[in-house]
């Protein structure tokens, strides 16, 4: 199985990507190789999706620790501070405990996914 890689570029920088995924909403910009930055206003997913025997999973504890960090930025379930993270999955779990490829999820207005603009073949 080969990984796909992505790269940063200033172009990429430029470009508000729209999340719009199972019960959240944000506006997210790449801003710097190791730096994602969520605009102020995002709606984070408020409901846990808990595994079959109805226990957390590792994406959800991450989530939760996630947020946990941003505390002092979120009121009920809206940042009200922009929020730096360190790359698009962390944006994915932080926002909607992931659960999907987030390099799909973030769209540009026209809807070209962040992995188009980014992905190296």
């Amino acid at each position: 199985m080969s990984m796909v890689k992505h790269k940063w570029s200033k172009e990429v920088s430029e470009i508000d990507f729209i999340v719009d995924y199972s019960d959240s909403k944000a506006v997210v910009r790449w801003k710097s190789r190791n730096e994602m930055l969520i605009k102020k206003g995002a709606v984070l997913k408020s409901e846990m999706p808990l595994l079959k025997d109805g226990t957390m999973g590792f994406a959800d504890k991450y989530t939760l620790q996630l947020r946990s960090m941003h505390e002092d930025k979120i009121k009920d379930f809206i940042t009200t501070d922009d929020i730096i993270l360190k790359s698009v999955n962390e944006v994915g779990h932080f926002l909607f405990f992931a659960g999907t490829n987030s390099w799909l999820i973030l769209k540009d207005k026209d809807g070209k996914t962040i992995n188009e603009y980014t992905e190296i073949k």
